[in-house]
C-alpha cells in the first residue's frame, strides 16, 4: 500500500518560482490522492500567499520566525502523511520526483532520502549562478560520502521526528545537515535518490553572498562542538580570505559542462569566501549558543 506524502515548501516573498514548483506537483506520477502540499508563508510581502491560495495546498504561515526551519516545522504540526517532503520554493520537481524519493525509501529499506539537486543555467548564466551551481546543493556527495541531505530535495519517515525532534531554527543555514546527521547518527539509514530529481533556479550575486554570510555564521559553533579549539576556529575563519585554488575550481566547473569564463567565476568564487569568512567572524559571537552537533560533522 502506497503512503501518504505531505510536501512541505517554505516561502518567502517567490511568488514566481512558487507557481511553477505547485503546477510541477500538480502533475507528479504518483497518485494525488497520496499527496497533501504544505505551503508555509514566512512573511512574504509580494504575492506568494494569492499564488499559493491558487492551488489546492495547506497554506499556513510562520510569522514569529524568518527562518525556513521554523517554518519547516509549523509544517510538520499539520503534516497527515507518514512521508514528508521537503523542497523550496525555488526548486522546481521533476514530474516523477515524489515516486522516485519514495521508492528509494522502500527498495532500500530507508528511513532518508536525499535526492538529485540539478542546476537550471540559461545559455546565459552570469558568473554568480554558475559559482552557486558547483559551490551548494551538491546532495549526490552530501548523501553518499557524508551521509546527510540538503533539505531541498530530502524524503524522510515521519516517525522520525519523534525520535529526533524538529529542526533547530536558531540559524538560518546548515539545520538540514546538522538534522539528518543526527538521525543516521542515530541508527537511521540516508540513501541517495538518484532519479527523484528537482531544478534550482542558481541565486545571483546578492543572494549568493547572502547565503554564504548565512553558512559562515554556523560554522565557529559547529567547530566548538566538534572539540576544537579556540586556536583552530581562528585559523578556519581567517583562512578562508585566501583566494580559490584555480586548479580546483576549474574541476568543479568542467562537470558542469557549461559555457563559463573562469576569471569571471573565480572573482565570484574569492568575493563568496570573503563573505563566509565575515560570517564567520560574526559567528564567533555565537560560541555560548548550544546545539546538539554530531561530533563527525563536516563543514
Amino acid at each position: 500500500m502506497k503512503r501518504k506524502v505531505s510536501v512541505i515548501i517554505p516561502v518567502l516573498n517567490a511568488a514566481g518560482l512558487l507557481k511553477r514548483v505547485l503546477t510541477s506537483l500538480s502533475e507528479q506520477t504518483y497518485p494525488q490522492e497520496l499527496i497533501e502540499i504544505i505551503v508555509v508563508d514566512n512573511g512574504s510581502s509580494d504575492d506568494s500567499v494569492k499564488v499559493a491560495k491558487s492551488f489546492d495546498v495547506k497554506l499556513v504561515t510562520e510569522l514569529n520566525r524568518k527562518s525556513p526551519y521554523a517554518a519547516r516545522n509549523i509544517g510538520f504540526d499539520h503534516a497527515t502523511g507518514s512521508m514528508i517532503a521537503l523542497t523550496d520554493a525555488n526548486k522546481i520537481p521533476d514530474k516523477h520526483w515524489i515516486e522516485e524519493g519514495v521508492a528509494a525509501i522502500e527498495a532500500k529499506n530507508a528511513d532518508l532520502a536525499g535526492g538529485q539537486i540539478s542546476f537550471e543555467l540559461g545559455e546565459k548564466a552570469s558568473a554568480s549562478q554558475i559559482c552557486d551551481a558547483v559551490t551548494y546543493n551538491n546532495n549526490q556527495f552530501f548523501v553518499i560520502e557524508q551521509k546527510r541531505s540538503a533539505a531541498g530535495n530530502l524524503f524522510f519517515k515521519k516517525e522520525l521526528l519523534d525520535e529526533i525532534g524538529t529542526f533547530p531554527d536558531i540559524f538560518r543555514s546548515g539545520m538540514d545537515i546538522w538534522w539528518t546527521a543526527k538521525a543516521v547518527n542515530a541508527g537511521h539509514k540516508i540513501v541517495f535518490a538518484e532519479k527523484s530529481v528537482v531544478y534550482c533556479q542558481p541565486r545571483g550575486l546578492k543572494s549568493l553572498l547572502k547565503k554564504s554570510w548565512r553558512v559562515g555564521v554556523l560554522h565557529p559553533v559547529i567547530f566548538q562542538q566538534q572539540g576544537r579549539s579556540l586556536f583552530y576556529i581562528l585559523g578556519q575563519t581567517f583562512r578562508t580570505f585566501a583566494p580559490p585554488k584555480v586548479h580546483e575550481l576549474r574541476q568543479k566547473l568542467q562537470k558542469i559542462q557549461h559555457p563559463y569564463s573562469l576569471a569571471n567565476v573565480w572573482w565570484v568564487a574569492w568575493l563568496n569566501k570573503i563573505m563566509m569568512g565575515f560570517g564567520r567572524i560574526r559567528g564567533l559571537s555565537n560560541l555560548s549558543k548550544q546545539i546538539d552537533v554530531p561530533p563527525e560533522n563536516k563543514v
